[in-house]
C-alpha cells in the first residue's frame, strides 16, 4: 500500500514539473519578444535573424553584452551595420542595416545574391524579398575571386544603375538581364513580352532611349503587343516581330 501511495505521489510529481517547465518556456519564449525590439528586417524575418543569434529566450539573451550582441548581428551575411542600445526597463532595441543587393544570379547550381560590395552571398532559406533582376547564363569563370574584373557582372550593375537613374518604373520593371555568357545582352521586363536586344557597348546610353521609348509610345504601342525591341545599332531602333532577330 505504501509503494502504490508513493509511486502515486512522485507520479503527480512529475507531471507537476512537467506542467511547470512546460508553461515555463511558454512565457519566457513570449519574454524575449517583449524585451527584444528588432527593426530593419526585409530579406528575412525577425524570428529568423533572432535564430540566428541564438536567441530563443530571455535567458539567451542575457548571455550577451551589448558589443557582444552587435558583433553576433553582423556575422548575419545579410547584414551590413548594426546597432544596440537598451533602455532602463532593460528593453534591447536592435536596428538593423541589410546590405545592399543588386541581383540574383545563379552561380554553380547555387541561387546567389549579388551585393553592391561585389559579394557574392548564397540565399538562406526562408528569404522573404527577392525584388532583384535575376543574371542569367552569366560566364562563371573566377567570378567568386575576381567579381570586379567579371565583364558580365559589371555590365549587368550597369544596366541596372542606369536604370535607377533614369526611373523608378524602368528600374522596378527589369525582371531579367540576359548576359548570354558574354555574348550579347538582352533584358526582360515585367508585365511585358518583348525581348530586348541592347548589345554590350553604351549601356548607359541604351538604357536612356529605352527610357525615353517606352514613355512615348507607352500610349500608343503595347510592350506586349511587341515581340522585340532592338537597341543594338546606334542612332537606330527597331520594334517588330522576331522573325529577323538573333544573338
Amino acid at each position: 500500500m505504501h509503494k502504490i501511495v508513493s509511486i502515486t505521489l512522485f507520479s503527480f510529481l512529475i507531471l507537476f514539473l512537467i506542467l511547470v517547465g512546460f508553461f515555463s518556456s511558454k512565457k519566457t519564449e513570449g519574454e524575449v519578444l517583449r524585451t527584444v525590439d528588432l527593426q530593419g528586417c526585409n530579406l528575412l524575418s525577425k524570428s529568423e535573424y533572432l535564430i540566428f543569434a541564438n536567441i530563443n529566450t530571455e535567458r539567451d539573451l542575457r548571455k550577451y553584452s551589448l558589443s557582444s550582441l552587435r558583433e553576433r548581428f553582423l556575422q548575419h551575411p545579410y547584414v551590413g551595420n548594426a546597432s544596440v542600445l537598451i533602455d532602463v526597463d532593460k528593453k534591447v532595441y536592435i536596428t538593423i542595416e541589410e546590405k545592399s543587393f543588386e541581383a540574383v544570379a545563379l552561380l554553380h547550381k547555387q541561387v546567389c545574391l549579388i551585393s553592391s560590395q561585389n559579394e557574392i552571398i548564397p540565399i538562406l532559406p526562408n528569404t522573404e524579398v527577392l525584388d532583384f533582376p535575376v543574371l542569367t547564363n552569366l560566364s562563371e569563370n573566377n567570378v567568386e575571386k575576381e567579381i570586379e574584373r567579371n565583364r558580365d557582372v559589371q555590365r549587368a550593375f550597369t544596366i541596372i544603375r542606369s536604370a535607377r537613374k533614369m526611373s523608378d518604373n524602368l528600374s522596378q520593371s527589369i525582371s531579367e538581364i540576359n548576359l548570354h555568357n558574354g555574348g550579347d545582352i538582352t533584358l526582360s521586363l515585367l508585365h511585358g513580352t518583348s525581348v530586348i536586344f541592347l548589345g554590350k557597348k553604351n549601356l548607359t546610353e541604351k538604357i536612356y532611349t529605352l527610357d525615353a521609348l517606352i514613355k512615348q509610345i507607352g500610349n500608343r504601342i503595347s510592350l506586349a503587343n511587341t515581340n522585340y525591341i532592338d537597341l543594338r545599332y546606334a542612332g537606330n531602333i527597331f520594334i517588330g516581330t522576331d522573325e529577323n532577330a538573333g544573338i
